[in-house]
């Protein structure tokens, strides 16, 4: 259900596997992310940038 994954390009490990996807699935529906330039990336939206902190309780860089 959860493993780690390298991503070659920016050398750090992410949240892969069944849980990477949901939770990937649940950001973009609730438009909390969006797709970058290309289809490998993705940014964190207004509205995400407002839900993420205080649903998981950490406070984002400006």
């Amino acid at each position: 259900m959860v493993r780690a994954c390298l991503d070659w390009t920016e050398r750090r490990h992410h949240l892969a596997g069944t849980a990477g996807a949901v939770l990937c699935r649940a950001l973009f529906d609730r438009g909390w992310v969006e797709r970058g330039r290309d289809r490998r990336s993705v940014r964190l939206t207004a509205s995400g940038r407002t839900a993420l902190p205080a649903l998981v309780g950490v406070a984002l860089p400006d």
